[in-house]
């Protein structure tokens, strides 16, 4: 029984830690910088509350990268989606969360379309505004990745 209350306590305690750096990690636009290249990888990474961020592994001519999209939700609404094998550019900032250096979209191009995801600030244009654990708007677990810088 013990047992069961020290595991449970322990993993509120993660989550909260987790949602708290969320909340103190933000968009650096003083980084931001253009990057090209082929979507080799779309992933989805759910959170507790039903939410789902998105992220991409680009390959640019620089090697692979992980980018940090938006919430699934907001990406929808925009009548926007992405799939793996299409070239696009990505304005952002590289990030450093937990420790992983990964890069934060602010605005997509594919083809002669745009989707805009975060305003002149930097700030996310998906309602509730806020970045969530990574940068993609969702409080998901920690990402089981190999493409972060």
């Amino acid at each position: 029984m013990m047992r069961r209350f020290i595991s449970g306590t322990l993993v509120v305690a993660a989550t909260a830690a987790l949602a708290a750096q969320g909340t103190t990690i933000r968009y650096n636009r003083s980084d931001e910088k253009t990057i090209n290249g082929t979507i080799r990888a779309v992933a989805s990474f759910a959170a507790p509350d039903g939410s789902v961020g998105v992220h991409f592994d680009l390959k640019t001519a620089e090697g692979m990268v992980s980018v940090h999209v938006a919430p699934a939700m907001y990406i929808g609404l925009q009548n926007a989606f992405y799939m793996a094998d299409e070239q696009i550019e990505i304005i952002g900032a590289p990030m450093t969360v937990g420790g992983h250096t990964t890069f934060w979209a602010k605005a997509i191009m594919k083809g002669p379309s745009m989707l805009v995801l975060r305003d002149a600030e930097g700030r996310p244009r998906w309602t509730p505004a806020e970045d969530g654990t990574d940068g993609c708007g969702v409080n998901h677990p920690p990402l089981p990745r190999a493409t972060e810088f």
